[in-house]
């Protein structure tokens, strides 16, 4: 049995290039690896993967997230660019902004999401987040 799906034949190039924070774990600051990396306990900050990225359905990640193929089972809050393409699965709770290709959410899903998906959008730079002005002098 594969680490990714139930049933999904296993990959010796996959396998070989896997990463893995395991359950329990707890950790932050910037994560880079070169191919596949799943979390199944928290982590908090940058992650970079050339693969695929899989937040297991006990995970919470909290950050920025650029990589080849997403896969949310978990939850997370942030920004997510993602080459390819998001799997969002039934169990997953997404916040923030997602950037892909192409996207697919499963039914049963929480989203609360800036999307932007398709070839033209991902080839364009993202939106300037609106922000409010702190300096507003009429206000007491």
């Amino acid at each position: 049995m594969s680490l990714w799906k139930k049933d999904q034949p296993v990959n010796g190039a996959l396998e070989k290039a896997l990463s893995l924070l395991g359950e329990g774990s707890h950790t932050n600051g910037d994560l880079s690896t070169p191919g596949n990396l799943r979390i199944e306990g928290s982590f908090q900050g940058k992650i970079k993967v050339e693969g695929r990225l899989v937040i297991a359905p006990s995970a919470e990640v909290k950050g920025t997230i650029q990589a080849g193929q997403v896969h949310v089972a978990g939850r997370f809050s942030g920004e997510i660019l993602a080459d390819e393409s998001i799997e969002i699965a039934p169990t997953a709770h997404v916040q923030g902004q997602i950037r892909t290709r192409r996207l697919e959410c499963e039914r049963g899903a929480v989203l609360q999401v800036h999307c932007l998906v398709g070839e033209e959008v991902y080839q364009k730079p993202a939106p300037e987040p609106a922000t409010r002005s702190s300096n507003n002098k009429n206000h007491r």
